[in-house]
């Protein structure tokens, strides 16, 4: 069987690929960038059943969601955890005829829009208890406790952990979902599931970041070409041509670009919204949160996140109307302003100013174009078939982290139909690997210690790795050498593996992908050069390159994320 060619290595296409890797397809997954290096590692890091969409009648969508919320919290405990969410309520009664208007679907029209502004007002607790109750039906969880209501000052009603909001507030809802800190990590995890598989079954499966699709004069052929701007030695090298069977479109924000690329006319598929993100360590808002997310709608009506994550805080999300490049997406100093504005309604003693902004970032969603407005867009999921000469093209519209898995059981299916293809295995039941037996998504003192102990590393060492890897931390650490990388607790024998392993090109690749620095207290330049030093260990940087690749992900950092490296130690 020819290939399936797939077009962008995010959460999508890995969980394409895997899906494909397991019903014995051979795969070839391509992208101009790096692995998950798009709006996957830009997102709200959640792993949720869209609570909100109940009010625009998606009713279907947060069933799928909620139900893969559930497998996944079971595949891949190492990645994605339970998180409690409390939505703070000042009045009784808001919202209902606001709401009227999302389930009716007026919501989506210009008279819809006239009404929602004679309507507008926070919603009560009677709109959120019903839509609460509605969750809890839909979702049937066997691990995770149903909402609660309590006032602000009855601990009793949520428990004694909750968040310490202002007191204009009268009620606390909380209400269970889920988070995934790192979706880097877990692309990672379910490419190597998906290598593991197509080796299972004596199959092709080549993944190549930083590589173009190029349609060829022949219709049937697609030549690869590598992405080169002279920094690493990795990218290097001729075209190469494949024939495929099918082709994949799961690049995302960029779909409507990538088929004009390849020559396809198609209306438009894709106008997407950017998402921007606040990351702080402040230490008051993280003692204010007690370990629970908030989930509170702002003045304007729009909902936003202040939820625990990676040891601080992650704030958002705006939801805006993008039509840049979305390679070109940042966080704005307004929508900067805009975010803080909104955390200091819900606890406005924090003290909580722009100097606390440890990092931000922004991402374009994948939403199919849309007249209405923004927060109408549909969020599900489908697939558009065009066709390159004879070859199939199949472009992902829409898809979120929490339907990943789903979304590529559905490509799967369409690709066995127009493959001819009888086998059809589903990932229903197959943990992700790093996946532990116990189900745990974090390690006992006691275990950080043995773990310490038999692979002669620090505890805090232990700390920094198992979250990235779950259980595979036991088929890494064999080397002698678990001196750490300058700077961090992550030993450089898990950056060697990750070089190797990990399909990582170059420094960026390191820092924002595979070792998760972006969310690092301090990033010192000796660290850059650290781990630049062990890309030209292996083959992937010449050493004449070290300053040159040190100074390019400096400016990325300020550019993209806000942050400064610091000069040294």
């Amino acid at each position: 069987m020819k290939p399936v060619l797939i077009l962008g290595a995010g959460i999508n296409g890995a969980a394409v690929a895997r899906e494909l890797a397991i019903n014995g397809i051979p795969v070839c997954i391509v992208d101009t960038g790096d692995v998950a290096g798009g709006a996957t590692s830009r997102s709200s890091r959640l792993i949720h059943g869209g609570l909100r969409y109940l009010e625009y009648r998606d009713i279907a969508l947060v069933r799928e969601s909620l139900l893969e919320r559930e497998r996944l919290l079971k595949l891949a405990p190492h990645f994605v955890k339970p998180l409690r969410l409390v939505i703070p309520v000042e009045r009784r009664f808001g919202g209902l005829w606001s709401g009227f208007v999302r389930f009716s679907e007026l919501a989506q029209t210009t008279l819809g829009q006239t009404l929602l502004k004679f309507g507008r007002g926070p919603r009560g607790l009677l709109a959120i208890k019903a839509g609460l109750s509605i969750y809890d039906c839909l979702a049937r969880s066997d691990s995770l406790p149903i909402h609660r209501i309590g006032s602000v000052t009855d601990e009793a009603g949520t428990g004694h952990n909750s968040p310490q909001v202002t007191s204009h507030f009268r009620w606390l809802c909380s209400y269970s979902d889920a988070q995934i800190e790192f979706p880097e990590r877990f692309v990672l995890a379910m490419l190597e599931d998906a290598r593991r598989a197509a080796d299972a079954n004596g199959k092709m499966l080549e993944i190549l970041p930083y590589h173009r699709a190029v349609a060829s004069k022949s219709p049937t052929n697609i030549s690869i070409v590598p992405v080169n701007d002279d920094r690493s030695t990795a990218i290097t090298g001729p075209p190469k041509t494949i024939t495929p069977s099918i082709i994949i479109n799961a690049t995302g924000a960029w779909g409507d670009r990538t088929l004009e690329a390849l020559g396809v006319r198609e209306r438009q598929l894709l106008a997407g919204t950017k998402g921007s993100h606040l990351f702080t360590t402040h230490q008051p808002l993280i003692d204010a949160l007690n370990g629970i997310g908030i989930y509170a709608e702002a003045s304007d009506g729009r909902l936003i996140f202040i939820l625990p994550c990676a040891g601080g805080v992650l704030i958002g999300t705006t939801d805006e109307r993008f039509e840049d490049d979305p390679g070109n997406a940042v966080a704005t100093p307004n929508e900067v302003d805009y975010l803080l504005r909104m955390v200091l309604d819900i606890f406005p003693d924090i003290g909580l100013t722009v100097d606390d902004v440890h990092m931000h970032h922004a991402g374009v969603r994948p939403l199919p174009k849309f007249d209405g407005p923004a927060t109408a867009i549909p969020r599900g999921h489908s697939l558009e078939e065009s066709r390159l000469g004879s070859t199939p093209i199949l472009t992902l519209v829409g898809g979120k982290l929490t339907t990943c898995r789903s979304l590529a059981e559905e490509v799967a299916r369409r690709v066995c139909q127009l493959s001819k293809h009888t086998q059809l295995t589903e990932s229903t039941s197959r943990p992700l690997p790093g996946a532990n037996k116990a189900g745990s998504h974090f390690l006992s003192e006691q275990q950080l210690a043995e773990a310490a102990r038999n692979y002669r590393l620090t505890i805090d060492q232990v700390a920094a790795v198992w979250p990235l890897l779950g259980d595979r931390f036991h088929e890494i650490f064999t080397e002698d050498d678990n001196a750490s990388i300058e700077g961090t607790n992550i030993p450089r024998s898990f950056a060697r593996w990750s070089i190797k392993h990990e399909w990582c090109t170059k420094l960026e690749d390191l820092v924002e992908r595979r070792m998760m620095l972006i969310f690092h207290p301090t990033i010192h330049g000796s660290t850059l050069r650290h781990l630049a030093g062990e890309l030209v260990r292996a083959g992937k940087l010449n050493e004449s390159q070290i300053d040159t690749e040190v100074d390019k992900v400096r400016s990325r950092l300020l550019k993209f994320y806000g942050r400064t490296a610091t000069t040294d130690l």
